[in-house]
This record gives C-alpha cells, structure tokens and sequence, in this order.
C-alpha cells in the first residue's frame, strides 16, 4: 500500500490526517542517532500529523519527534519507561542494555488504548533482515516480536486490522472506582435476585412478614 492509498483509507476510517506543506526537518536528537528507513522517510515528508479514531495510537512525525514534555508521551516514552525502572533497581547492566537495545530499534508507531506498545524499525536487522518492523508492549519493551517485513507491509496490516486502533485509555483511579462500582451494582443485583426467588419459592414468609415483629402466623393477629 503506497503512502497516499493508506492516507486516503485512514481519513475514511475516521483516523485525523494532516499533510505537510513545509520540508521536513527532523530534531538531530534522531537524525544523530538513527539512519531513517527511506520508505518511512517518504511518509514523514508528507505527512505532518496521522493517528487513530480515538487518538490512543499515531505515528510518530516530525513533531512527535521534537515531543520532549516529561508530561507529555514522548517518542522514546518505552525506553525512558524502561530505563526509570532499570534505575529504580539500580541495576546499570539493565540500563546498558535497554540503551543498546534502543540505538537499533527506531519507534514509529505509538498506542495506548490498552497500555502503552510500540511499533519500531529493527535497523540493525537482530530481529531478521534489517529495517523489519518490531512490535513491543508493556512491561517488557524489549522483548519485542517481528510483526512486518517493511513499511510498507505494516501499512498493509494496519488497514487489514491486524493492529488494533480506537481503544481507550482509562485512568487507574478511573477505571478502579469503576470496577468498585460495578462490583456493588453486581452484589446489588444479586441480593434481589436471591430475594425475589425467597418470595416465589416461600410465599408465606412474605406473607407472615406483613403481620410485624414477633409473628408466628399460627395465631389470630385480631
């Protein structure tokens, strides 16, 4: 799928895309330490802006790349992910490797409709042939997975739906006070469930119950 086709398919699919209309200039922060696939080189020289339906997933253009808000999800946001961890455990081999790991693996594609993943160039080919495209997802970035053989074949697989688009991200407190909620919802369910089914099944409780505190139902209540 060449570069506008998929544009044209996205923009009907609800995704948001903006074409450029200024030369592309990336930060040296990428351009110093990465060779950009030529294929990928294309679609950022004419695309200034390209994500999803729900915008939990878009790929990373010139101006994700110059994105360095600690706030803000950062292009490098896995390995900056990873090496806080690293560090936390002041583990420095761990460190070496998740930057070893990063000086070959270009990210191209963010998500987070369901946790943050990636999607990035294996330029250095330790995956398979080099420029391949690499899948990750949290919490273990590295350990990423073949998904693509080129650019092009992962526009193919996006448009085929073979990555998944329009989740939402919730917030932790959010989604926990939510489950809390439904949880009381689902107790509360149950409870009169079990009640109507005492009614049905023991009709006379009921009825004995209507006569007040104390009632044996074997008396005259007169």
């Amino acid at each position: 799928m060449d570069v506008e086709k998929f544009l044209g398919w996205a923009e009907g699919k609800g995704w948001t895309v903006e074409r450029r209309t200024v030369p592309l200039s990336l930060p040296k922060i990428i351009t110093d330490r990465y060779e950009i696939p030529g294929q990928y080189k294309e679609f950022l020289e004419e695309v200034l802006l390209c994500s999803g339906p729900m915008d939990t997933e878009w790929f990373l253009c010139e101006e994700g790349y110059r994105q360095d808000d600690p706030d803000a999800i950062r292009w490098n946001e896995c390995e900056q992910i990873s090496l806080e961890a690293a560090r936390d455990l002041s583990d420095q081999e761990e460190e070496r490797r998740v930057t070893q790991f990063w000086d070959g693996v270009l990210p191209f594609f963010l998500s987070v409709g369901s946790g943050y993943e990636y999607y990035g160039f294996d330029l250095l080919g330790r995956f398979g042939p080099a420029g391949g495209i690499l899948h990750g997802f949290e919490p273990m970035f590295e350990e990423a997975e073949r998904f693509a053989p080129d650019f092009p074949a992962f526009l193919d697989k996006v448009a085929a739906g073979e990555v998944a688009t329009g989740g939402v991200l919730f917030d932790p407190e959010e989604y926990a006070f939510m489950e809390i909620a439904g949880r009381k919802e689902q107790e509360r369910l149950e409870r009169e469930s079990a009640q109507a089914l005492r009614s049905l099944l023991h009709p006379e409780e009921e009825h004995c119950h209507d006569h007040g505190d104390g009632c044996g139902c074997d008396h005259d209540h007169h």
